[in-house]
């Protein structure tokens, strides 16, 4: 999951909309928006709010964009205004931007300022009951929106894009406990008990890899060379998952990132594992120089994975590992408009 940013910034340029007379297109970060024709100039500061941004009712009557907001239910059951994103005359338009108050800086984050916080759909079922949290094995990073940090990356840079798979996040692994390797697996934020049968491993989301005699293999073999901790992070996904089923008629795992003894690896090197012991990798769509127009092009067309949708974007990172003094670890995705527009985006589901 990406963070919430309600940043003071400016409006890098503005460009005319080819199809309607009293509408610009303003560029904000990666995001585009269409405003009101003549209301903004390259380099205005503006606050700028992200689309699946709530805002308190309060609030958005007093800027008087209630009525250009979705009410809907979250994770909570709270019904609460959510800011979204349109088509204009046929071009797409991201969040929603005003005017700084008195005082706000450049570069300032006023999400407090306004009470806004990020929308968390309904949550979906769970599978598996919670197990006791353990620190030896941590949640994956959070993914933070390309188009929020469209600079994170130079240009150049060498960079690995590899397809977004619309699933549900799983983490498996082992920690050390003196000469004992305890098995573990969890969802995104819940680590979930071990089933009591083989036939369980298979049925249960979150323990399914274990019973994968590829998963197995790999883990087998970092234990063997000696590591106190591995956690193989991926993603669960086909049949009864989430909208995209990518042609499987029952669940299936690729795996996204290995962490071994507390620091993630390469991607090169974790392709090389699981090659190896015949783990199936999220399918990479692109290894080469950075270019932020490349990246948007890659976010749509046909699924690598299988089936007949499409993609739903791309998750991008450095060929080598490396931390940022904002984010943290440099990975970050950017989600196609095709997914975000299409029905699939309003049928999501969170899951812990």
């Amino acid at each position: 999951m990406s963070t919430i940013k309600v940043e003071v910034t400016q409006i890098q340029d503005i460009r005319p909309h080819g199809n309607a007379d009293s509408l610009d297109l303003a560029t904000v970060g990666g995001w585009q928006m269409c405003v009101k024709k003549g209301a903004y100039q390259s380099g205005d500061a503006i606050v700028y709010f992200e689309q699946g941004t709530t805002l308190p009712r309060d609030v958005a009557d007093r800027l008087g964009v209630t009525q250009y907001l979705s009410e809907k239910t979250d994770i909570n059951g709270d019904r609460v205004l959510v800011i979204h994103r349109v088509k204009l005359r046929g071009e797409p338009s991201f969040g929603l931007l005003v005017s700084p108050e008195q005082g706000m800086e450049l570069g300032a984050d006023v999400a407090a300022f306004y009470g806004a916080t990020k929308y968390y759909p309904p949550l979906r079922s769970k599978a598996g009951d919670a197990d006791v949290a353990d620190p030896r094995f941590p949640v994956y990073t959070d993914i933070e929106n390309l188009r929020n940090y469209p600079n994170m990356f130079v240009d150049g840079e060498e960079v690995i894009a590899t397809e977004k798979i619309h699933g549900t996040n799983c983490r498996v692994g082992f920690v050390a406990d003196g000469e004992t390797r305890i098995l573990m697996a969890g969802s995104k934020g819940i680590r979930r008990k071990q089933p009591d049968s083989t036939a369980a491993f298979r049925a249960n989301t979150y323990w399914h890899p274990h019973s994968l005699s590829g998963v197995t293999a790999l883990l087998d073999h970092l234990w063997q060379l000696g590591h106190h901790q591995a956690v193989l992070f991926g993603e669960i996904y086909g049949k009864d998952v989430q909208s995209y089923a990518y042609g499987q008629n029952s669940i299936a795992f690729r795996a996204f990132d290995l962490m071994v003894d507390g620091q993630y690896v390469d991607h090169e090197k974790l392709v090389m594992f699981c090659e190896k012991h015949g783990v199936e990798t999220v399918p990479i769509a692109y290894q080469g120089g950075f270019a932020l127009a490349t990246i948007k092009q890659l976010s749509e067309g046909d699924s690598l994975v299988g089936g007949s949708h499409g993609r739903e974007g791309v998750v991008v990172k450095p060929t080598a590992e490396r931390q940022d003094a904002k984010i943290g670890r440099v990975i970050l995705k950017y989600v196609g408009d095709a997914y975000l527009f299409g029905k699939s985006a309003q049928q999501d589901t969170t899951d812990l």
